[in-house]
């Protein structure tokens, strides 16, 4: 039986519905970002789907490539000093320089973690470039929170995207604590933390937003002892939960990957950053999550549904913080093979280029990319990696043997109750399907279930105003309710 989540109505977002100064100011930073963005960085592009596709190379080998494959091209797209970095593709919902905060944002997590991991400052490019990752992050925050730097990232307003980013700025802070933050002055740690103190001020949508407001209180916490926590955002969160692991995605959301790449991941740097906080419940869901989760991965795909489908190469990061968390049902052999295997299927097939995940499944596909995605966002696709790097000395994750995956050792058929779902596994065709037991709308045809294609009137509104217009293709709410690991409905 569904479980019934109190909701309220969805309030109307600024960028949804644009007034007269919101087209101004979507037209004016789609000039400046065609004024200062660079040339597309292709330069590597073949090296790394090459290197992918060779099987002798370790994990430890491909994790370290593509660190300095991200580094390389996000030191090639930045502006304003390490403020924002301006990747080609297709805009998102906010601006430009929205988008090219998200080029920053969503980056520096990786750098951060490869510093600690490697307890090093310097990254060697693929070009034998040195890169200074502490300096090259401390420039970020810097400029980005100076009110009168041409790079300052600006005031917080409501349903802001920035407030999402925030989130990303606050965790590398975090990460980087003893190669950032504590060889800040106090007045520079003051500038930094009144910035990220506007989100404790802004309104959001009731969903895994909630978890933007949260990582950004704990940080300020960890990092000052000041206390802002909104608890009452967490137990909200705890509110979507829904049994068998999974969570609702707000009270009238989707179950999907967000679970993935967002509720648990962020639930594990909650644990990270105070190490008391919730841990049985944290612990348990996940634990109770991959003990089901784990037979959705295959070596040659996953039963994707849902939304962001350009965060594919994060499916396994449940799975590796499972492990790091000291969750029984998966074991780190397991892990290692779920992640390996993600990243060398889709990479080899053309998931890179330009520097960046591209915003599809494979190579670029405008019917794949939601309206709040802009060209960096794909680059949450980096959080498997980015929780590789934090825990994999802790973990023994380079030196452990991989071990096969369900799908790998048998066939198998089970249901999750919470979620109505079934899903089967043949061990002949390496395939896994998810076939949910209810319709999410009952108005569908063949021809309403189909990927629509962005129009041509679209692209060119798109490409003058700087602001998304494609479809929306979410098959859940299209009437789809069966996936398979082939990922037919896309091709």
């Amino acid at each position: 039986m569904a479980i019934e989540i109190a909701s309220s109505a969805r309030p109307k977002l600024p960028y949804e519905h644009p007034n007269v100064e919101i087209y101004q100011r979507l037209f004016k930073e789609n000039i400046i970002r065609r004024l200062v963005r660079k040339s597309a960085y292709r330069r590597y592009d073949k090296t790394i789907t090459d290197f992918f596709n060779d099987e002798s190379q370790s994990l430890f080998s491909l994790c370290e490539m593509l660190t300095q494959y991200v580094t390389q091209a996000f030191h090639h797209y930045q502006v304003w000093g390490y403020s924002h970095a301006y990747y080609p593709g297709s805009p998102g919902q906010q601006t430009a320089r929205t988008d090219a905060l998200e080029g920053v944002s969503r980056v520096l997590p990786l750098l951060a973690t490869w510093i600690v991991s490697s307890k090093k400052s310097t990254l060697m490019g693929l070009n034998h470039q040195a890169f200074n990752l502490p300096l090259m992050i401390k420039q970020s925050f810097i400029h980005g929170t100076d009110p009168l730097h041409k790079g300052y990232w600006g005031k917080l307003e409501d349903y802001d995207q920035r407030i999402c980013e925030a989130s990303d700025l606050a965790l590398t802070l975090w990460i980087s604590r003893e190669w950032v933050w504590d060889t800040l002055t106090p007045a520079i740690q003051q500038q930094i933390i009144t910035w990220f103190e506007q989100v404790n001020h802004c309104e959001i949508v009731d969903n895994n937003w909630h978890f933007f407001p949260l990582t950004v209180q704990f940080v300020i916490k960890a990092l000052t002892g000041k206390d802002t926590i909104a608890h009452w955002r967490y137990e909200r969160l705890k509110e979507f939960y829904v049994g068998d692991g999974w969570f609702r995605d707000g009270a009238k959301g989707n179950y999907d990957y967000y679970n993935a790449w967002g509720f648990y991941y962020s639930l594990y740097w909650l644990t990270q950053i105070d190490p008391q906080f919730d841990t049985t419940f944290i612990t348990q869901s996940l634990n109770t999550f991959n003990q089901h989760y784990l037979y959705f991965m295959t070596p040659k795909g996953i039963p994707f549904f849902g939304r962001s489908a350009c965060y594919r190469l994060a499916v396994s990061a449940p799975l590796l913080a499972g492990v790091d968390l000291h969750c029984p049902s998966v074991k780190v052999g397991e892990a290692k093979r779920a992640f390996e295997s993600s990243l060398r299927y889709f990479i080899s097939q053309g998931a890179l280029k330009n520097g960046a995940p591209t915003q599809g499944l494979f190579t670029h596909d405008p019917r794949l990319v939601d309206n709040y995605s802009g060209p960096a966002s794909s680059f949450w696709s980096l959080r498997a990696v980015i929780i590789a790097l934090y825990c994999a000395d802790r973990i023994n994750l380079w030196q452990t043997p991989s071990l096969p995956l369900p799908i790998e050792k048998d066939n198998f058929r089970f249901e999750i109750p919470a979620i109505q779902a079934l899903v089967t596994g043949v061990k002949a065709t390496q395939e896994v399907n998810v076939i949910f037991c209810e319709d999410y709308t009952s108005q569908q045809t063949p021809l309403t279930r189909r990927l629509e294609k962005q129009t041509l009137a679209q692209k060119v509104a798109e490409t003058v105003i700087g602001q998304s217009r494609r479809p929306k293709n979410n098959l859940l709410r299209k009437g789809i309710t069966s996936y398979s690991s082939k990922m037919a409905h896309f091709f």
